[in-house]
């Protein structure tokens, strides 16, 4: 089963995509499960596709996608007090886009995660490459997710599970049993990416997600 745990909806300050319609896109593209991870905010969602409850949490460091979660995470706490938290929820605390520059966690990383977003769909290989050195490095399983704010986005990055419901695919991230797909970001993506959120940032009188 296919699924993509990065996922930003109308709930996000930067995105404006309807769970429903998130749902309805990431079905026609063949994914079995999904977790809409808003930016400090969580919803529980509910359709006809497995869903993972989840939240994309800024700590003080850096952004931490928190799987399997039950309620919210509150933000710009240390990395420490983050983890503490969403284990406190039995949830997965993953390290999201290790190298990205903007917001992520980078050598200020402490080693504490479940797992390490190995591939991000808004990062360009040599990112994602730093990303599966690292988790290899701290012996950690590997996560994907496309950390779509649109809809064409959805599914581009996804990881692949032999699982059926909630639980196997918990046990199959955790143990490493995750096979990643899809195709990094362009240099043309990129730049269009960078665009976007350049505008958006001052759109939102230059705070920080």
């Amino acid at each position: 089963m296919k699924g993509d745990l990065h996922i930003h909806s109308r709930f996000s300050p930067d995105s404006s995509l309807e769970p429903d319609l998130i749902i309805q896109t990431a079905k026609k593209r063949g994914l079995g499960f999904i977790a809409i991870t808003d930016h400090n905010k969580f919803v529980e969602h509910k359709g006809d596709i497995l869903l993972i409850r989840g939240e994309e949490v800024s700590s003080e460091d850096g952004h931490i996608l928190a799987l399997f979660i039950d309620g919210e995470i509150p933000p710009r706490l240390s990395q420490e007090e983050t983890v503490d938290l969403i284990h406190s929820q039995n949830g997965i605390a993953v390290c999201a886009h290790p190298y990205r520059r903007v917001n992520g966690i980078g050598s200020r990383l402490r080693d504490l995660y479940d797992a390490v977003e190995a591939v991000n769909g808004r990062c360009r290989a040599k990112c994602n490459n730093k990303g599966k050195d690292l988790a290899k490095h701290l012996n950690r399983p590997m996560t994907a997710g496309s950390d779509s704010h649109f809809y064409d986005e959805i599914g581009r990055i996804f990881i692949e599970v032999d699982a059926t419901d909630e639980e196997s695919v918990r046990k199959a991230i955790l143990s490493g049993q995750t096979i990643i797909g899809g195709n990094d970001l362009t240099l043309a993506g990129q730049v269009k990416l960078y665009l976007k959120l350049g505008k958006d940032y001052t759109l939102r009188g230059f705070k920080r997600i």
